[in-house]
């Protein structure tokens, strides 16, 4: 299931709908709850007290947190590391299907969309002992059209594919909740991308790296940066978007736009105010430049649509400006443009090893390339940082570089870390048969020293 485990502390509103409490649904203060990338909770933390949260707590893929209506609807259109933000509606003690039901039945679910919208319904088994997730999951539709048809004699049409309301659920062994979504896609999707190369990064995920990178010792005060990976250019472009102050949901348009508390007023405010922020990161990058950005890749079709996704995104400016620059180039070809900057890439693997042309087994392609990328690294990048997102949790081995620091991550299910590597000057011996080695060329971290933040 899309949803992490909601794991609020004490519920405000057990078997009630939230909102009822309060003369209106507006100046309700909600539980809500919102997912992100397992390795980002803090960050995202972070990121949603800075926008009005109250209350929050760090869970397993996501965090608990409590907050009003119109900041909940700022917090989705504004958030860079969330996938999904969600309202409670409902909660309860739950030890079988039917109290599920009755638990689901308690929100008038009339009071937040119409009988014209379509909606799905989803569900997370947090380790109840029920029939079937797929049974339970059919309770929670029924609550809902239940709802409807006791108060119109109809009920609302099913959307799997392409909804107007989500709602979500989670039961546990003694409990249950129910929330509506605000996101509606995935809030990964920005909504600028038409075109992505091979195994792309999501684009929440590309946020908080950057997020991590930009915020160490390193990268705070670094201007020039370098991905020689770059596919189609999402870490570029999240880099820019944070750079630029863009509104992750800028473009895009979300599932709590369909429920009755929203206004056109308090849209258009959103988007006035996006586009106010916006206007003026990008003139501030374009009339004081303040960083570079180099970007390439071997594979020209990924440069085209790197750009074209660079567009779409609203940076076309830089891009004319040279400030951004896209270039087709093998990366074991790439110099430093300047005497130091942040290498800052997820390398390829799998299938996008094999789209470089190695005509071998992905593992041996794999080993090729970083080894031999490696020792590019070392002979020419002295001065400089460089940031790897990888799933190769044994880097150094195959780099030939030790990392200062790991920060753990998972892409999906695939645990990864951010790799931090400083560049030295280091001297250049041949080994007995004929190879380069390093002597060396990295910080050898003391013992005790390389973590995993």
């Amino acid at each position: 299931m899309p949803y992490s485990s909601p794991n609020h502390s004490k519920p405000n509103n057990a078997g009630k709908p939230a909102g009822q409490q309060h003369n209106s649904t507006k100046q309700s203060v909600f539980n809500c709850f919102a997912s992100c990338p397992r390795g980002l909770e803090e960050i995202l933390v972070a990121e949603l007290e800075t926008m009005g949260a109250q209350k929050t707590r760090a869970v397993t893929g996501g965090c608990t947190f409590e907050a009003s209506w119109r900041q909940a609807t700022r917090m989705t259109y504004w958030t860079r590391f969330a996938g999904r933000i969600g309202l409670e509606l409902a909660r309860g003690e739950c030890s079988n299907e039917e109290q599920f039901y009755n638990i689901a039945k308690s929100v008038d679910w009339y009071n937040w969309f119409k009988l014209s919208n379509t909606f799905r319904v989803d569900l997370n088994n947090l380790g109840a002992d029920i029939q079937s997730v797929r049974f339970t999951q059919l309770r929670l539709k029924d609550a809902v059209c239940d709802s409807f048809l006791e108060r119109f004699d109809e009920r609302p049409n099913v959307s799997v594919e392409a909804p107007d309301v989500r709602i979500f659920a989670a039961i546990s062994p003694t409990e249950a909740m129910v929330y509506i979504d605000l996101a509606g896609e995935n809030l990964f999707k920005r909504g600028w991308r038409e075109e992505a190369g091979v195994a792309p990064l999501k684009e929440n995920l590309a946020a908080g790296l950057w997020h991590i990178a930009r915020h160490s010792e390193a990268g705070k005060n670094a201007d020039v940066f370098l991905d020689p990976f770059c596919g189609s250019g999402t870490l570029v472009i999240e880099s820019l978007s944070q750079l630029c102050d863009r509104a992750p949901g800028l473009e895009r348009p979300f599932a709590f736009e369909n429920l009755k508390p929203f206004t056109r007023e308090w849209g258009k405010e959103l988007q006035e105010d996006a586009n106010r922020r916006f206007n003026a990161g990008l003139d501030k990058a374009l009339t004081t430049p303040y960083f570079q950005w180099y970007a390439s890749d071997i594979t020209e079709l990924l440069i085209d649509i790197a750009q074209e996704n660079l567009a779409r995104a609203g940076f076309e400016e830089l891009l004319d400006a040279g400030i951004v620059q896209f270039a087709q180039r093998d990366a074991l070809t790439v110099e430093p443009p300047t005497p130091a900057g942040i290498v800052f890439s997820n390398p390829p693997y799998g299938e996008r090893v094999r789209a470089k042309g190695a005509d071998v087994p992905e593992d041996e392609a794999y080993e090729r390339l970083f080894k031999a990328y490696g020792d590019h690294l070392k002979m020419n990048f002295s001065g400089w940082t460089a940031f790897l997102f990888s799933g190769d949790l044994e880097i150094k081995k195959t780099l030939g570089l030790s990392p200062k620091r790991k920060r753990p991550l998972f892409n999906g299910p695939i645990e990864c870390r951010l790799f931090e590597i400083p560049l030295t000057r280091g001297v250049y011996r041949p080994r007995a048969n004929g190879e380069l080695a390093a002597n060396p060329i990295t910080e050898q971290p003391q013992a005790g020293n390389s973590t995993e933040d």
